[in-house]
């Protein structure tokens, strides 16, 4: 059975973000990919992959944490059904967050009790995350800027805080220092990928998680939710996940 690991050298690191903070941050990996994980979404890394996090933008993001290791580790994650390096959305929070505050306060025990029981709850922990995954992955963050340059940055995070809005690239461009054409050649450049397809891959996230959490709500007005045309938003959508949006709820609730 897995076992509890000092959260220094974990063979696999769970992490919890409660819905409570509203805060939202980001996942840097050794390879230079980013994963952006919001509040209600839940993480898994393995131990060799290295990372480092931070919020986005500066306000306050709750996580909670845990590392263990085992023989049997793989194993029962995968047969949870639980995805490695993708944030996967929980239909709700209190639980986990419960049972990682149970884990914590069992590893401050020395007892051999103790030890039997962390397994015991570790594995309850990886059951319950697996019951509650619900709505699609957060979007992967495109790498970071191969030069190193700040408007770039905040370019990246002004779409996120802004992407329901009717955004015009000249307008980005503008807020962030650049003509529109320089800033369209840097952003490419940079990332691999003009910034409104990053827009687009944005919108459509949120878009889906929308579609889970508002079953009455029609798809034109989901769509004017988030700033796109009802077609091309159908278009869009069908062409990113695999069905049209009214589908895809269906899906959802089988």
């Amino acid at each position: 059975m897995p076992s509890i690991r000092s959260p220094d050298r974990p063979a696999f690191r769970s992490c919890s973000a409660s819905s409570r903070s509203g805060g939202r941050g980001r996942f840097e990996f050794s390879d230079g990919n980013r994963l952006s994980v919001e509040a209600g979404q839940a993480l898994l890394i393995p131990a060799d992959e290295g990372h480092r996090y931070e919020p986005i933008p500066e306000q306050p993001w709750l996580l909670g944490f845990v590392g263990f290791e085992g023989p049997c580790a793989a194993d029962i994650v995968q047969a949870c059904g639980l995805p490695l390096r993708k944030a996967f959305s929980l239909k709700q929070t209190a639980s986990p967050a419960t049972s990682i505050r149970a884990l914590w306060q069992l590893a401050e025990r020395a007892d051999p009790e103790a030890a039997t029981l962390l397994s015991a709850r570790l594995y309850e922990l990886l059951l319950l995350l697996g019951s509650l995954a619900a709505g699609p992955a957060a979007p992967a963050a495109p790498p970071r800027a191969r030069q190193s340059d700040a408007a770039l940055e905040r370019a990246v995070h002004y779409l996120h805080e802004h992407f329901a809005e009717p955004l015009v690239m000249s307008n980005v461009a503008s807020a962030v220092g650049y003509s529109v054409q320089h800033f369209q050649r840097l952003f490419r450049e940079a990332y691999g990928q003009p910034p409104l397809a990053y827009l687009r891959r944005i919108r459509l996230h949120q878009a889906a998680v929308w579609l889970e959490e508002n079953p009455r709500a029609s798809v034109s007005e989901l769509a004017g939710k988030i700033g796109m045309d009802p077609n091309f938003f159908i278009r869009s959508f069908k062409q990113a996940y695999g069905v049209p949006p009214g589908q895809y709820r269906k899906n959802k609730k089988h």
